[in-house]
């Protein structure tokens, strides 16, 4: 997230947020590794046999004569016996035992044998685990293999040809054996619990990883307080969510789901979004004897044209006439919204072909006249830049108290940059989680090299999953205030009640 630090209050919000992936994503894991474990690795058996060392070759009468220092030279001897007995000769020998006891028929089963019918050493020395025995001058050879007896065997052979060995290469010393071997049946390997206790622990871990690292590299507008600062622009509006559905593509069913005009079942909250954002449009443009709004964004498909036609609306449902032209003769939709025919329209005036009189819907809904595009024109962003485009401006500014122009994006193409000189300002809708801030700077360059004037911003489609995080901290703290260059304020959110000019109040003594 360019530009932003994230603290550990956030973080832990961030993954309270994904717990129920970081969930899902364990359990799979630990699933895996249960299933894994169980089925797919092969059981190990162990046994082990002790071996007492001596630096002597004493009889058993003279142990009685031991000492302390002799004890501690022992202690020393068991790293170097355990280096002798892992040298190849002595798994050479331990091999040719075992194939001996088993045969070789029976012993291809547990090992895979080389060319010369041996055992490889590499392998035999892979089974055992020699260690003295809580740093004793004892040492213990564990064996582990697939067979329980199999082990067992390992340990004898390997304790019964140790002393022959050691005596021969040391020339000194000598080891005695503590008992045989015995079969324990009990698995050691693998420890299902175990491996699926890790195995979730493992996954939920990368997903957490995961996670956060897609959230620092995530680039999308997500926050409006950092929207607001990072571009010196008010936040005109803020609309969450209508709720979640499977047309994502821009089609009439969805478009119509968000229009207020067309949908009685969107959420009061949602509503009273706009209303507000109608509110801080008003104040946004009362300096300005211009009252003519672009909507426009950075990309297609963030909600221009349905947020142009709920912002419409809502002014109209005031003592306010207003006008909404669709300005995006590329792709027109406007029609589509208030169900219009669409055979003259903005296109046709600004050809010349007929007048605004003869094209405008008027009274489409209240104090809402609605200018459709009209046939789409080969040269859209030359007549948008017109002298009649222009004229046309001129005329409605004094026949409406606000006019909103539904202009096409801005990165793909030009059209709205030749609006600049004609009207107040361009308003951006910025989709949450969609819109990044690179997307965004190239908007302001634009904007700012065709003096086009940036009147703020509207985030759009706010997940209501994650609005409890900011938004509804950010309405209620500032709905009574907003501070734009002009520092003013005024009410924000639900009216001039008795509640909101106490919570006007409040806000104001803060300062």
């Amino acid at each position: 997230m360019e530009g932003q630090e994230i603290s550990l209050k956030d973080l832990f919000g961030l993954l309270l947020g994904k717990l129920w992936i970081i969930v899902s994503v364990a359990f799979v894991g630990a699933v895996g590794a249960f299933v894994w474990s169980k089925f797919f690795i092969a059981p190990m058996y162990s046994s082990h046999v002790s071996m007492y060392v001596m630096n002597q070759d004493k009889t058993p009468e003279d142990q009685q004569g031991v000492n302390y220092t002799e004890i501690a030279t022992s202690k020393a001897l068991v790293k170097t016996y355990i280096e002798i007995l892992s040298d190849d000769v002595v798994m050479d020998a331990v091999g040719d035992k075992l194939i001996e006891l088993y045969g070789e028929d029976e012993i291809k089963s547990y090992f895979s044998l080389d060319s010369n019918g041996k055992i490889p050493d590499a392998a035999l020395r892979g089974c055992f685990l020699m260690e003295a025995a809580n740093e004793t001058e004892v040492l213990k050879i564990t064996a582990t293999t697939t067979n329980a007896k199999l082990s067992a065997n390992l340990c004898n052979i390997m304790a019964d040809i140790a002393p022959e060995y050691i005596i021969r290469i040391t020339g000194a010393g000598a080891m005695e054996k503590i008992g045989e071997a015995k079969v324990y049946y009990g698995k050691v390997s693998p420890n299902v619990t175990r491996y699926t206790f890790l195995g979730g622990v493992a996954f939920g871990v990368v997903a957490v990883a995961v996670i956060i690292i897609m959230f620092m590299l995530d680039n999308t507008v997500k926050e409006s307080n950092d929207l607001s600062v990072k571009f010196e622009k008010p936040i005109i509006g803020e609309i969450l969510t209508i709720g979640e559905s499977k047309d994502k593509d821009g089609s009439a069913a969805e478009r119509n789901r968000k229009l207020i005009m067309t949908n009685s079942e969107i959420p009061f909250n949602v509503v009273e979004n706009y209303k507000s954002m109608r509110t801080n449009l008003m104040f946004a443009l009362s300096t300005y004897k211009n009252k003519i709004v672009a909507v426009s964004s950075a990309d297609p498909s963030e909600g221009k044209s349905v947020t142009s036609a709920n912002m419409a609306t809502t002014l109209a449902e005031t003592e306010n006439k207003v006008l909404l032209i669709d300005a995006d003769m590329r792709k027109p939709v406007q029609h589509k919204n208030f169900r219009l025919k669409n055979k003259e329209g903005l296109s046709t005036i600004l050809s010349g072909e007929k007048s605004f009189e003869e094209c405008v819907f008027r009274g489409t809904k209240g104090n809402l006249d609605i200018l459709t595009s009209g046939v789409i024109p080969p040269n859209p962003s030359e007549l948008l830049a017109s002298d009649n485009m222009k004229a046309l401006l001129d005329k409605v500014k004094g026949m409406y108290d606000y006019v909103i122009l539904d202009a096409p994006p801005i990165l793909p193409v030009t059209d709205v940059l030749g609006l600049s000189g004609s009207i107040a300002g361009v308003l951006i809708i910025v989709r949450y989680g969609r819109t990044t801030y690179n997307e965004l700077e190239e908007c302001a360059k634009r904007l700012e090299l065709a003096n086009c004037n940036h009147l703020g911003f509207v985030l759009n489609d706010i997940s209501k999953k994650h609005s409890g995080s900011y938004y509804y901290k950010y309405r209620y703290k500032y709905r009574y205030k907003y501070d734009y260059n002009y520092k003013y304020s005024y009410a924000y959110g639900y009216g001039y009640s008795e509640r909101a000019k106490k919570a006007k109040e409040a806000a104001d003594a803060e300062d």
